[in-house]
């Protein structure tokens, strides 16, 4: 008999502790925002867009000179190629593949910068966004707060992008 009311009383416990912890995880509030909307509506993106932007500017017009040397010896070659002779084409044609190959190396470094510099204004902004979200999340009460992407259902009620965006602003 002691064993049956033990085993009994073990399986209440069992059971009790099994329906409060379901009970539990459904008092948890979850919200969700959307961070490809937020990133593309972000108040600040323009602001970072023109620092990539100016950052990049002096690589940039170095590629554009380098370019335009190139064109102004090939059209050389075009007009003054009988002039010139077979040694002064030559040597132009040396000269345009010195550049070309330049060209070449400052465009591999000018695409690396650009893409380190977009990595870390990317992060800033995930940064922002989620100290944003936090900030949301608390005063509304939620415990977890998930992206869109991996949303597969939710009502509109825990839909907080709108209210990240403006706590951004």
């Amino acid at each position: 008999m002691k064993k049956l009311v033990r085993t009994v009383g073990l399986s209440l416990v069992v059971a009790s502790s099994a329906f409060f912890a379901n009970a539990a995880e459904a008092a948890q509030k979850v919200g969700y925002v959307s961070s490809g909307y937020i990133i593309s509506k972000f108040p600040q993106r323009e602001a970072i867009v023109k620092k990539l932007q100016d950052a990049l500017k002096d690589d940039r017009a170095e590629l554009e000179r380098l370019q335009a040397s190139m064109e102004t010896k090939r059209q050389e070659i075009e007009r003054n190629g009988a002039l010139l002779g077979e040694e002064g084409v030559q040597k132009l044609k040396i000269e345009i593949s010195q550049l070309n190959a330049e060209g070449k190396i400052k465009q591999e470094a000018y695409q690396a910068k650009a893409q380190s510099l977009d990595i870390k204004s990317r992060q800033q902004m995930i940064d922002v966004i989620q100290k944003a979200t936090a900030v949301i999340a608390k005063k509304e009460g939620y415990d977890m707060v998930i992206d869109s992407q991996i949303l597969l259902y939710s009502n509109d009620e825990s839909n907080l992008t709108e209210k990240v965006l403006a706590e951004l602003k």
